[in-house]
């Protein structure tokens, strides 16, 4: 670990902390920006294939983290600033006392989230990925994350008109499982969902419309792979993504109700298609 002094506001090593909130201007750097102790320790993880650029930490923060710095092995640049200096910075004190410049890297490809899913021991009773269509809502991606992570999806797969997982926000809502859970743009939209068949994945479309089946009839016979597939709330998934798709699958709600929030029925999915019988 190597710890710097910063001085003055004016430091060129804090200009990525500088533009926090400019998504695309970061984007154009190569970073990513994290927040807050708990998705450092994400991104300190020794199976986080993210690079460190820096941290930025205040002086307390740095010395509750050093173990967990040391442990990680990535011997990143620690920029220590005040309290203060770092609000002025960043322009707010939501951080904790701990931000982080990350690399975004060449990303993965589809087949490579694919082969990390199959090889991953989630625990789950299937191979599971999860497959966003049009989701531009930074909350409910970041969530959906956090909840693949949690009821062992291998894996997320995004159509081309995503939000980024790794935007601040997203990270953020992710509590980190966006650093950690391999994900990739599918540019081949919709026709990359039958690569995923052919690569032994059954595509199921989760759409309370006609023609759709009960989740759990579908998670009794489900094969040993599964590609779960969401679209944006109203609107739901396109025609031609449905179209790929091998089934079409529906939550049983109450009367009146015709739907949830996306991450909310992602998670339910996951959780019943994940399930051993």
């Amino acid at each position: 670990m190597r710890v710097e002094v910063i001085e003055s506001l004016d430091d060129p090593r804090v200009d990525d902390y500088r533009v926090i909130k400019e998504a695309a201007l970061l984007q154009q750097r190569g970073v990513f920006i994290a927040e807050g102790s708990l998705v450092l320790e994400r991104l300190l993880d020794p199976g986080c294939r993210f690079e460190i650029k820096s941290m930025l930490l205040t002086p307390k923060r740095l010395e509750a983290m050093r173990p967990e710095i040391e442990r990680s092995g990535k011997d990143p640049l620690v920029l220590r600033v005040t309290r203060d200096q770092m609000d002025g910075v960043v322009g707010f004190r939501f951080h904790q006392g701990a931000v982080a410049a990350g690399r975004i890297g060449g990303g993965l490809s589809v087949d490579e989230v694919v082969e990390r899913a199959i090889a991953a021991p989630t625990g789950a009773a299937r191979t599971m990925l999860v497959v966003l269509e049009d989701l531009v809502d930074l909350d409910n991606v970041g969530s959906i994350f956090r909840n693949a992570t949690a009821l062992g999806a291998g894996g997320v797969l995004l159509s081309p008109r995503c939000a980024d997982p790794l935007y601040r926000k997203a990270i953020r809502t992710s509590m980190g499982h966006a650093l950690r859970l391999p994900f990739a743009r599918m540019q081949d939209w919709p026709d990359g969902l039958r690569h995923l068949r052919e690569l032994g994945f059954v595509v199921v479309a989760m759409t309370p419309g006609e023609g759709s089946v009960e989740i759990g009839a579908l998670a009794r016979n489900a094969g040993e792979r599964v590609a779960l597939l969401v679209g944006t709330e109203g609107e739901g998934l396109t025609r031609a993504a449905m179209a790929a798709a091998d089934l079409r699958v529906r939550i049983p709600m109450s009367s009146g109700v015709d739907s949830l929030n996306v991450a909310t029925a992602c998670a339910v999915a996951l959780q019943r298609l994940g399930e051993r019988a």
